[in-house]
């Protein structure tokens, strides 16, 4: 229910459209009803050979007939005969009742009806296509109004999906995952969609064209009608338990659609290595697994949504034979009474029946559509739950509620006692180990520092605490004397420059992609980062320059021309801190004697922080002093001839980077 509430607070933003739809729904239901109603008077002229004008007439007679007698009926009845006086007296109030009626039709509808019988047919049958002719347009606003509805909606969601999924942090990022992230704002918003839909059109429409033949139909005999009635807490009870099956089952299988987004993400994100591996055979099973996954998790859901269908049409056929059996014997047997039950006020003809009959098939007609409805519900339902289970994501990284005015760092940066532990997933039973264990290093506003180490050492788990991707378990990190945690993170960032080793570009302009670093750039300014970056030479030489667009993660350009964008987009920020995290690892000597270069320029005045296995001798004159990191630990920490000297685990790594030099 909860999920329903949700929705409709969505919906309700554009209420408007919405209202007007169902407006139009109500006059659908009317017409509905009234072409089905054309039955009576088409069975009486056609059938029993009767006139409209001779039918009311007689109607009149036979009240007046049943007034008189009933009439006398309570005159001869003694005051201690009380149950057969209010049975007459209730015959006589139905009688006086239908007089009315009767008489009212006479002097109003009548004089429009044609006296003869062919010409009463053929007015009969302009009525009808009348009537389907306003249903039928009726029915087209209320699917467009419902359609915008629909979307407006379904764009608010999703919009509201991307805003949370922005404001989270990095741990909770990676614990929901890139192709839980795509599922759910693609298939999932898509099953969504589909159930605002027909919720919009055939949860409102459907449901008021049963209840107006439903009430046509205890107007003409409502003891019959309510037979039909018994069904329905049965038929609630089925929905119910297939509701739940339905639920569950939908959930596995957008779980699944989920595996085949990460198989293919997974897959050709890393074409390359898949290529030069020949390993087509392992995602090609990899595929065909995921893909099974989830043909079986659908066919368990279209196997529930296959015996919904029969089963209501069933059950509703047997609803209808429960009034339609007892309605023919009235008719056969000129009687209102069945096993000693009253089931009419008097003797039923066959014109009645017929409109029984019609207006209970037109209640079964919207029930089957209906629970032909019910699978797809369910299924949007279990979407919707994913989507606002996204939407309801809180980060741990929390805003400062009053926040500190932060001015550009000019003193010291402190990691004081540090310990962290990265976040266990949902499958995990047991806490991972410290990343970080008990680390303190303070930084001089202005020092270029080197943070060295093998894998899994801590280093950059360290700098992911200084622009707050992640918070530590204990300990603090201040800036100038000042927690970080009491600035808002925009604040904090914005004084951060960040060049990593996957040197991520958007598929954008060269311009678009440098300017990125800082929105309020002018072109000037960008030129000049580029230029300071030795990005402009190559820049200069594409056809479109700053225009040209780099493809999708800048696959147009060479590792070394997009870590030079990188780089201008760091530069255009101004940061205060810098923060290189393997920023040369993946670069050839050109490119990183290029980065030498810039960095020899770019970092006076600000603080340089240098993420490495081990740093480069190129980069030995920029660096005021290295420190060394193992298991989690600060195990060193001075320039590069006191390690050498004192330091076994750094004199290991410089001795694997020269190893690896004689052997390329």
């Amino acid at each position: 229910m909860q999920v329903y509430l949700r929705v409709a607070e969505y919906i309700w933003l554009f209420r408007r459209q919405f209202i007007l739809s169902v407006i139009c729904a109500v006059i659908v239901s009317m017409f509905w009803a009234v072409n089905l109603s054309i039955a009576f008077p088409i069975v009486k002229v056609l059938f029993e050979n009767d006139s409209i004008h001779a039918y009311v007439a007689s109607e009149i007679e036979k009240c007046e007939i049943e007034i008189q007698k009933e009439g006398e009926t309570l005159k001869s009845l003694s005051e201690d005969q009380v149950e057969r006086q209010a049975v007459s007296q209730t015959r006589l109030s139905n009688a006086r009742r239908s007089q009315v009626f009767a008489i009212w039709m006479q002097h109003n509808v009548l004089p429009w009806v044609p006296k003869d019988k062919f010409d009463t047919i053929i007015a009969i049958l302009g009525i009808l296509l009348i009537a389907t002719l306003f249903k039928g347009l009726f029915t087209y606003f209320q699917e467009l109004l419902v359609g915008i509805v629909v979307q407006l909606t379904v764009n608010s969601i999703r919009q509201a999906c991307f805003r949370t999924a922005l404001r989270l942090d990095y741990q909770t990022l990676h614990r929901i995952g890139e192709s839980s992230l795509m599922a759910r704002m693609t298939n999932d918003i898509e099953q969504m969609t589909a159930t605002i839909r027909i919720f919009g059109v055939s949860m409102v429409r459907e449901p008021l064209k049963a209840a107006g033949c439903i009430v046509v139909a205890f107007w003409i005999n409502w003891r019959l009608t309510l037979l039909t009635v018994t069904v329905v807490p049965l038929l609630g009870y089925m929905f119910h338990r297939f509701g739940k099956l339905l639920r569950d089952a939908s959930h596995r299988s957008m779980q699944s659609m989920a595996n085949i987004y990460n198989t293919i993400s997974e897959t050709f994100g890393a074409s390359k290595i898949v290529m030069a591996f020949s390993g087509y055979r392992r995602h090609r099973k990899q595929f065909l697994k995921a893909n099974r996954g989830y043909y079986e998790d659908s066919m368990k859901i279209v196997r529930l949504g296959s015996l919904i269908r029969p089963l209501t049409e069933i059950m509703g056929l047997a609803a209808m034979f429960a009034a339609l059996g007892p309605g023919a014997y009235l008719v056969l047997r000129n009687t209102n009474e069945m096993w000693g039950i009253q089931l009419a006020t008097r003797p039923m003809d066959i014109a009645e029946l017929s409109m029984l009959y019609a207006m209970l098939l037109g209640t079964l007609d919207p029930v089957r559509r209906l629970s032909g409805c019910f699978t797809q519900i369910k299924r949007g339902m279990a979407g919707s739950e994913r989507v606002f289970e996204l939407i309801d994501e809180k980060s741990i990284i929390p805003e400062p509620r009053k926040p500190h005015v932060l001015v550009r760092h000019s003193s010291t940066i402190l990691f004081q006692d540090l310990s962290f532990r990265y976040q266990s997933s949902v499958d995990e039973e047991q806490q991972r180990p410290l990343a970080l264990k008990n680390v303190t290093l303070e930084v001089k506003f202005g020092e270029v520092v080197a943070v060295v180490g093998g894998n899994g050492s801590g280093k950059s788990t360290l700098i992911s605490l200084l622009p707050r991707f992640i918070d530590p378990t204990q300990g603090l990190v201040q800036i100038d004397g000042v927690d970080i945690r009491e600035f808002r993170t925009l604040d904090l960032r914005s004084q951060i420059g960040l060049v990593t080793q996957e040197t991520m570009l958007f598929n954008d302009t060269i311009y678009e992609n440098i300017r990125y670093g800082n929105p309020n750039a002018t072109r000037a300014q960008i030129e000049d980062a580029a230029r300071q970056a030795h990005a402009l030479p190559f820049i200069t030489q594409l056809p479109d320059g700053f225009d040209t667009v780099v493809g999708d993660k800048g696959g147009k350009l060479s590792g070394g021309q997009r870590q030079r964008i990188s780089l201008a987009r760091a530069i255009v920020r101004d940061p205060a801190i810098l923060i290189l995290d393997e920023a040369t690892s993946a670069v050839d000597s050109a490119s990183e004697e290029t980065i030498h270069k810039i960095l020899k320029q770019f970092a006076t005045g600000r603080t340089v922080f240098i993420i490495s296995h081990v740093l480069n001798r190129t980069f030995l004159d920029l660096v005021s002093r290295i420190v060394v990191m193992d298991q989690g630990r600060v195990i060193a920490n001075g320039t590069h001839d006191e390690l050498l000297k004192n330091c076994p685990a750094y004199r290991a790594l410089q001795q694997s980077q020269i190893s690896m030099r004689e052997a390329a």
